[in-house]
């Protein structure tokens, strides 16, 4: 797996991503959100989606094959885990958190 191939990816060089501030963290995080789509192909399938419904995927190689190579999206858990793999490949910090959103507002 190749940081700058996920960069290129993004529209983005080596320098864009370098040194982890806030401010990279910023261009970083607009790239990803311009250029990656939220998507749920790969749990609706046919007839909405021309995937067999592969599911949820968590393991980073699977998500990098996924989203860098094969240029799709992903859902919310598979674009998190590899934006977080990325952060971590460039030197910041990351904390990995579960989260939830609970009732109705």
């Amino acid at each position: 797996m190749d940081p700058d191939r996920y960069l290129d990816r993004l529209g983005l060089g080596a320098a864009d991503a370098r040194p982890p501030t806030r401010e990279t963290l910023a261009r970083l995080q607009s790239a990803h959100i311009r250029t990656v789509p939220f998507e749920t192909l790969a749990v609706t399938g046919p007839p909405f989606a021309d995937t067999d419904g592969e599911g949820v995927v968590l393991e980073v190689p699977a998500l990098y094959e996924k989203v860098v190579e094969r240029e799709r999206g992903g859902f919310c858990y598979e674009l998190n885990g590899l934006f977080g793999w990325l952060l971590a490949e460039l030197g910041f910090d990351v904390d990995r958190v579960a989260a939830a959103v609970v009732g109705d507002d």
